[in-house]
């Protein structure tokens, strides 16, 4: 039955130039296929079987349940755009020692505006089944299946897989460790892969070795160990996998004031692709080594180090298919990544603080394996074009945090970061080498008062600097000051609850080169966020909600300390509701009734144009409103049980409106114009907004 399915699943879902209500009734089959089955078996929920490794890492007890889960979800994210996903993942106990987990699912964004209307289209089933052949649980045979389609790239990929496994304790003679364990998995079968107008098919096996071994107590973190390889042939094309990794942390000294922490890994992965009548392989290595330490220096201060180095390198191979093929050139880079972090920290009742640096280092560059037997000259060109691409990048961090409780009910905060990014590219024609400087203060003060009534107070200065080395690009130099003001308070007095919060932020931008004063800029920006409820019943809350976001852009004069407008939007977002509840033995369930209003609105200076029957011959400048406004009811259920069905759906069903006002100014504008008949017109539509999450569980857990 299961072969048969799969197969039904694979011809469904390649099937091609169906209409849009074919694909609705398939899955609506293939869903009641699932509960059918969920009912007569009674499955349970687990997690699903990957195209490689592991199958399981452990099978559930004899005498577990079995349900079934069904996910839906589905929201309009824009006007013509729908995003839809669906899933369903069980398990089955077939026997005694049989077990079944299965899940498919897909994943859709749909534009109705386009041809076809579907620009993502999106399938993917595993099916996995264990068999224990001994009373101890010690051996497992099983097989897996795995289907994967992407309509948008055109490719289909399935995958048969046997495994054999074998896992035991490593401490069977502790009772307390009963965690230790080691598993061993051999995994053999078929893979077909499909894309670019190609069948490929071809044998696939591979292994999976892991140990754990909890040293010091089941409290302590274990030491770990594992590797995995798998490796299938597809034509002329391949792709295999290593991945190997070991991590450990042990304590030293009396009472463990030193733990040290260890991580070694290496992971390589050959992938190979049709392009331009060759098979491109990409080729990744990377080594990993991580090391650290916690030292208590005393019951209040800990050091802490963090160290890592990761040797990344990437190789872009190419083989001809035919001799008609063009050459393409064999190019790779080599990568070195070092990231140190050293922390202080000291921790006290009523004052804590903490002082940490960071390093980090990427540097990459780039090479040329001649493959299309180029001369030495052809060959230096070629390489000199690839090393444009070489790159260094060092970040060093220093911050500092302290924080102090002068009452039980009143707290101070300081936090401050210095930043230092330099980029270096050795190659001339690459504009890149800079340099980055932060500096940052914030004070944060929260008070709690009589009556609920607590308070917020932060205040934030900023200094980024950004300097191009390459005089070419001295132009771009550039100095930004920010300012944040953000205070706030929240009040509950009774029924009532009452949020306020406000965010304003300044940022002046000023260019270095005196020629260059005409770009500087300032900017403000303000966010602001109200919050009402009022408890009119036990489960009948009354709420409203405004967000209002300012931003202004204007040209700067720094040396005078004055602005001029150039841009301004405002965003006004209200909505207003009641929300009643109802609470059973098997779950609650919520209705919200309410009004919701976005209203966006920009502001900026245009040109309009002359009539043609007018006898003037220049455009004028005019103060442009360009306001889209959106509202209408809003209707929410949301509904949460103990087990069985969970939904929460919301529709906002707005009258969407899209108009231009302006007045006339003196003078002309050049830059954007607009004609009297361009700026008359205005859109409206009905568009409701739904946004569907739907989970149902069958069986009992």
């Amino acid at each position: 039955m299961i072969i048969w399915w799969f197969s039904v699943w694979r011809r469904w879902g390649a099937a091609r130039g169906r209409v849009r209500g074919r694909h609705v009734g398939a899955a609506g089959l293939l869903l009641i296929f699932l509960v059918g089955a969920s009912l007569a078996g009674r499955a349970q929920v687990l997690v699903g079987a990957t195209p490689f490794g592991p199958v399981f890492s452990g099978l559930r007890p004899a005498g577990a349940d079995t349900t079934l889960l069904l996910v839906a979800r589905a929201r309009r994210v824009g006007v013509s755009t729908f995003v839809q996903t669906s899933g369903a993942r069980g398990y089955l106990r077939l026997g005694p020692r049989q077990q079944l987990r299965y899940r498919v699912g897909t994943d859709m964004i749909y534009d109705s505006r386009g041809t076809p209307p579907f620009v993502r289209e999106d399938y993917g089933a595993d099916v996995a089944d264990v068999f224990t052949l001994d009373a101890a649980n010690h051996w497992q045979l099983g097989q897996q299946l795995h289907y994967d389609q992407s309509r948008a790239n055109a490719t289909r990929t399935g995958l048969w897989l046997g495994r054999l496994g074998y896992q035991r304790r490593l401490r069977p003679a502790n009772p307390i460790d009963s965690l230790s364990q080691m598993h061993l998995t051999v995994l053999g079968g078929l893979a077909t892969d499909r894309r670019n107008g190609r069948n490929d098919a071809g044998f696939a096996y591979g292994f999976d070795a892991a140990a754990i071994y909890y040293l010091n107590g089941p409290t302590a973190a274990p030491l770990a160990v594992r590797v995995l390889g798998t490796r299938a042939a597809l034509g002329p094309r391949t792709m295999q996998r290593l991945v190997a990794e070991a991590a450990g942390e042990q304590a030293f000294l009396a009472g463990a004031p030193l733990t040290v922490q260890g991580r070694l890994g290496y992971r390589t992965n050959r992938a190979e692709d049709y392009l331009l009548g060759s098979v491109q392989r990409i080729q990744s290595d990377t080594l990993l080594a991580q090391a650290g330490a916690t030292y208590r220096i005393n019951e209040f201060a800990t050091l802490r180090s963090d160290n890592s180095l990761l040797l990344p390198t990437r190789a872009f191979k190419y083989r001809r298919q035919s001799t008609g093929a063009d050459t393409l050139q064999d190019v790779g880079y080599r990568q070195r990544e070092l990231d140190t972090r050293q922390e202080l920290r000291f921790a006290r009742p009523k004052l804590q603080s903490s002082l940490s640096f960071s390093y980090h280092e990427r540097t990459r560059a780039y090479y040329l394996d001649n493959s299309r037997f180029l001369s030495v000259a052809k060959l230096a060109t070629a390489l000199s074009r690839e090393q444009v691409k070489d790159i260094t990048e060092q970040t060093t961090l220093w911050q500092g945090n302290l924080t102090w409780l002068p009452t039980p009910r009143h707290a101070l905060a300081l936090l401050g970061t210095a930043q230092l990014l330099r980029v270096d590219a050795p190659s001339k024609d690459n504009q890149q080498t800079r340099d980055e400087a932060q500096h940052l203060l914030r004070l944060t003060w929260t008070g709690r008062w009589a009556g609920a009534f607590r308070t917020t107070l932060g205040v934030a200065g900023e200094v980024r600097q950004t300097v191009f080395i390459r005089a070419s690009q001295s132009a771009e130099n550039y100095v930004d000051h920010l300012l944040h003001w953000e205070p706030g308070f929240t009040w509950a007095p009774g029924k009532w609850s009452i949020r306020s919060n406000y965010h304003l932020w300044v940022s002046y931008q000023v260019r270095d080169l005196t020629a260059e004063q005409a770009r500087n800029r300032a900017s403000r920006v303000l966010e602001q966020t109200q919050s009402l409820t009022y408890q009119l019943r036990p489960r009948l809350l009354l709420l409203a909600d405004y967000v209002r976001r300012e931003n202004r852009v204007g040209q700067l004069d720094w040396a005078r300390f004055r602005e001029s407008p150039l841009d301004t939007s405002v965003t006004h977002d209200f909505s207003a509701g009641a929300r009643q509840s109802w609470a059973g033995p098997k779950g609650s369930t919520s209705l919200r009734l309410g009004y919701r209003l976005l209203e966006q609105r920009n502001y900026g200076r245009a040109a309009l144009l002359p009539d043609a029957a007018s006898p003037a011959t220049t455009s004028s400048l005019i103060y442009l409103h360009n306001i889209t406004r959106q509202q209408g009811p809003e209707v929410a259920v949301e509904r949460r049980a103990t087990a069985g069905f969970n939904l929460t759906a919301s529709i906002w069903l707005q009258w969407m409106r899209t108009y231009n006002t302006y007045t006339t100014g003196p003078g002309t504008f050049i830059g954007s114009s607009y004609s009297a008949q361009d700026l008359a017109q205005e859109t409206r539509r009905v568009l409701p907004y739904f946004e569907l999450a739907a989970e149902w569980r069958l069986g009992k857990r």
